[in-house]
């Protein structure tokens, strides 16, 4: 008779494991996509289906939040439908609707994340994993608000040479995270107000969540009551 395994529950104790887990898988898959298949129909279809598989597997992150689940999964069960439709029917005009549900996601995720660490009382592992994946939520999102700002304005940004949103995407999370550590090497260069002002408040929020985190961490060690 074959032993039946209990089911691990996702809980507040450990949900952030596997959202760092989808959010690594995104970055890579990204890089590795501009690496080998930029500016390719298989390079664009890649980064469709790339996106959904971090949200599906993002989603287990906020299970313990009953509202958020079914939000998240609504969200995620729309992006596939959306993307479903621009890659096989070719209805490039749904391509934001993808864009927006990813921005969307990725907001109550960080809603919910930042609400768990920042106001923790104390300092655990999975608090420590949760304040690396704001970080990279941030960036995430900036590269979202990038993409909106150069496909609709003229030449937000020079140094990006694709047509479609998904050749750039790579290419637009690296400068999003260069901008959120203020390292600005210069090769990727902001030209409309638009893309300039989400820049230097992207620069900004990098700044103070450092502080931010640092203390909030420190002062949940401190206050943290000692065991005797």
């Amino acid at each position: 008779m074959l032993k039946k395994f209990p089911h691990k529950r996702v809980s507040k104790e450990d949900n952030f494991s596997y959202l760092l887990y989808s959010l690594i898988f995104l970055l890579f898959s990204n890089a590795f996509i501009g690496q080998f298949f930029a500016r390719s129909l298989l390079g664009q279809s890649l980064v469709l289906a790339f996106t959904v598989i971090t949200m599906l597997i993002g989603v287990w992150s906020v299970r313990s939040n009953a509202f958020a689940f079914k939000s998240s999964i609504g969200l995620v069960l729309s992006t596939i439908v959306i993307s479903s439709l621009v890659t096989f029917l070719g209805i490039s005009g749904l391509k934001y609707f993808h864009l927006l549900f990813m921005l969307i996601f990725f907001s109550i995720t960080l809603k919910i994340a930042s609400e768990q660490v920042i106001f923790s009382d104390k300092v655990t592992k999975n608090n420590i994993i949760g304040s690396i994946c704001i970080f990279l939520l941030l960036g995430l999102l900036w590269a979202i608000l990038y993409i909106f700002a150069s496909e609709l304005t003229t030449n937000a940004f020079s140094g990006l040479s694709g047509e479609h949103w998904q050749d750039n995407f790579p290419d637009l999370i690296y400068f999003s995270f260069v901008t959120l550590t203020t390292l600005g090497f210069g090769d990727l260069l902001p030209l409309s107000p638009i893309a300039r002002f989400l820049t230097y408040i992207e620069a900004i929020i990098g700044v103070f969540y450092m502080a931010i985190i640092v203390s909030s961490l420190v002062s949940a060690a401190i206050n943290a009551p000692k065991d005797h």
